[in-house]
């Protein structure tokens, strides 16, 4: 996580959110990892060039659907096509009802896998929309984002590539969003 706080900075007023984690905790039944609780605590929810989504943590079992972390839509779960791994051997091994969708790109889901009982070894899966199917990264969201910003994949885990050139990626948080601030485009460098 200190690595990407010293890669990712705040655009506008606001950077953070105070979250009450026994709260979140008793929501989901179970905490939340770490690395995400640190990127909550830093950054808040909001966006990362404005392509890349991260949903805040639900405090009551209402707030469970929208910008929230949830399980994946129904709709999903229900798609027998969307249950398709890029990687064969991937497939059976994760189940989609066992995910959690933290993050989103316009087109595609970030997730944790929480199959393991420690949510510090959750790794990442994204569902590619330009791939129509499933990935699992054995990174946490911190790692899995801070590689996501230095181009450190051998192929590209999101739909969108815009991400890859940017060299001083920007956090935009919701509440600014709102306020009307909006990243400007920068030229390619």
């Amino acid at each position: 996580m200190f690595e990407l706080t010293n890669l990712l900075s705040c655009f506008g007023p606001t950077c953070g959110d105070v979250v009450d984690w026994e709260a979140v905790e008793a929501t989901y039944g179970r905490r939340l990892p770490s690395d995400y609780q640190e990127f909550m605590t830093a950054f808040g929810c909001g966006s990362v060039e404005q392509a890349l989504y991260v949903q805040a943590p639900a405090t009551t079992t209402a707030e469970l659907t929208g910008n929230f972390v949830s399980t994946l839509p129904a709709g999903m779960l229900a798609d027998e096509g969307a249950g398709d791994w890029r990687d064969p051997a991937q497939a059976g091994l994760h189940r989609l009802e066992d995910m959690l969708l933290w993050g989103l790109t316009e087109e595609d889901f970030l997730c944790w896998v929480t199959s393991d009982e420690n949510p510090d070894q959750w790794p990442v899966a994204v569902y590619s929309r330009f791939h129509a199917a499933w990935s699992v990264y054995p990174y946490g969201m911190a790692e899995f984002l801070l590689r996501l910003l230095r181009d450190g994949f051998d192929e590209w885990p999101i739909s969108d590539a815009g991400l890859r050139s940017v060299s001083e990626p920007r956090f935009l948080h919701d509440k600014d969003e709102e306020a009307g601030l909006e990243l400007q485009e920068r030229p390619l460098e």
